[in-house]
């Protein structure tokens, strides 16, 4: 087993997450094009169920054995390890043996109290089985991450969507022509097929990469530590994830009941609901977490980075890697909503042949940067023992946008858009919230001039797409991506140009770094 640096195991995440986030659109079209926006709604209301149960059942624990693995490795000592992962199993199979005959025993009250449209509950019928796939699978990324051996997961996850994605093909494709209820359906099935496949590839990465004489073959057999304090170790971080969590997913599952309810009390049918839920929290939100797949690796990795940086009592390298985080969420975060903002219309027209979406899109967009830094700054409070602050912070966020949607959504003049507008001020809550304790904590400053340079960047990027794109109404496809793509080319050079990229830190970047130096020294005043 090769143990990654951050650096390394954060890029892999990046490009993996990048390949999968892709599959997924792919995915995500092929099933609104078969299924349509109706579809993709019954498709998602039942995915608050989901995560509820997930909560239950695993209980916080991945994270927790990614930390305190992180820990154990750096402290040598193989006992804990073996103990950790123990407990773990045992939570989860008895969790997921009781949630699992608890779902089915409940079905009826799901299908008449809790569903708000009952052509859900064929897909909620379906999805029982991926609680107990997911559970376990989660156990091993949580090992892995703990190792620091980010390719397992990546492999895992690139092979699951490839999976889904056929299925729909398959599955989706055919029950169409009996109902969408049956459609929606077999779309879950192709998510508990993925899913299978990426454990099975998980169990057999951990037999021949990860087995722990393998990864400690000196560390110590008996551990200073006690199986009281594993216990309580554990308990201090999967706690108050798993209240976090808990309480996110009530929350969450509120979210389609009272959008539904609030867009009926503006006056909308049922089935208009469902299909404009469907366009918000299957179409709208996709896209607009799309960046979020390299922060989201980033926070993956900071987690067990931060922990082992704590063990060693190198607090410097705390603020090191949030630094780094924190420029590298900018440049992502800035040219996407720039590129969202602008062309959130043609977008979903092209991409899900709705016109409709667009609008909810462009409520959102240029939020990017706070919607994009909140994983990572979530990730440090949890590597810094603070899960608890950031629970709270969740939750005040999440609370909020009940209310908004509430107030918002149910006003005819507003609809379905009250529901992006209390998206926006939820994760900007939490995140300037986050923001405030790991200021406080860790003693970080901004790096105001990075983030400058960044946005002049991105300011550069928009006058060029403004210019290709003037006075094209409609905009075709052909000048959109032009505009799109020399964009970003446009965009790379002025990083390069302004400093921010420069051929020094590139090739740090594992294995492609020395190629990308070689290309960033070709850029006018790069270094």
């Amino acid at each position: 087993m090769n143990r990654q640096s951050f650096l390394h195991g954060a890029l892999i995440l990046m490009i993996s997450g990048l390949i999968t986030r892709i599959m997924g659109f792919v995915y995500r079209v092929f099933l609104t094009r078969i299924i349509g926006a109706e579809g993709m709604g019954l498709f998602q209301i039942v995915f608050p169920i989901l995560g509820l149960v997930l909560t239950l059942v695993t209980a916080g624990l991945p994270l927790a054995i990614s930390k305190l693995v992180a820990e154990a490795v750096a402290q040598n000592d193989k006992a804990r390890v073996k103990r950790i992962m123990a407990v773990s199993v045992g939570v989860v199979s008895v969790m997921t043996i009781i949630l699992t005959i608890a779902m089915y025993t409940c079905r009826g009250f799901v299908q008449h109290h809790w569903l708000s449209d009952p052509r859900a509950f064929p897909t909620y019928l379906v999805m029982i089985p991926v609680v107990s796939i997911i559970a376990v699978s989660s156990l091993y990324r949580g090992y892995f991450q703990g190792l620091q051996d980010m390719s397992p997961t990546a492999w895992g996850q690139i092979l699951e969507q490839t999976v889904r994605i056929i299925s729909i093909w398959i599955l989706a494709a055919y029950f169409v022509q009996f109902s969408l209820a049956y459609a929606a359906a077999a779309a879950m099935m192709g998510m508990v097929l993925g899913e299978l496949c990426g454990l099975l590839f998980l169990i057999v990465a951990q037999r021949r990469r990860g087995r722990l004489d393998d990864v400690l073959p000196e560390g110590a057999t008996r551990s200073q530590e006690s199986v009281r304090q594993t216990l309580h170790a554990m308990g201090e971080i999967a706690l108050p994830v798993t209240f976090s969590k808990l309480i996110w997913s009530l929350l969450f599952a509120a979210e389609p009941i009272l959008v539904m309810r609030a867009l009926q009390a503006a006056g909308f049918a049922t089935a208009t609901a469902t299909t404009l839920y469907g366009q918000y929290s299957g179409m709208a939100i996709p896209l607009l977490v799309f960046p979020t797949v390299f922060t989201g690796s980033l926070a993956t990795n900071l987690v067990p980075s931060v922990s082992e940086a704590m063990a060693a009592s190198e607090r410097y390298r705390v603020r090191i890697r949030l630094s780094q985080s924190f420029t590298a969420t900018a440049m992502v975060a800035f040219p996407t909503a720039v590129v969202l903002t602008m062309f959130s219309g043609p977008l979903t027209h092209y991409i899900y042949k709705e016109d409709s979406i667009g609008p909810i899109l462009a409520v959102m967009a240029p939020f990017m940067f706070l919607l994009c830094l909140q994983a990572p700054l979530t990730g440090i409070l949890q590597g810094l023992n603070k899960a608890g602050i950031a629970m709270v912070n969740s939750i005040i966020g999440g609370v909020l946008k009940l209310v908004l949607i509430y107030v918002l959504a149910a006003k005819p003049t507003i609809g379905i858009l009250g529901v992006s507008m209390a998206t926006v001020a939820s994760f900007t809550v939490s995140c300037i919230l986050n923001l405030w304790f790991v200021v406080r904590y860790v003693g970080f400053t901004i790096r105001l001039q990075a983030l400058t340079r960044v946005a002049l960047a991105s300011c550069g990027m928009f006058l060029y797409m403004q210019v290709i794109t003037w006075r094209q109404n409609p905009l075709s496809f052909g000048s959109m991506m032009l505009a799109i793509v020399g964009g970003f080319i446009l965009y790379f050079g002025l990083l390069c140009a302004l400093r921010v990229l420069t051929t020094r830190n590139i090739r740090r970047v594992p294995r492609i770094g020395p190629l990308l130096a070689r290309l960033v020294s070709w850029m006018p005043f790069a270094i």
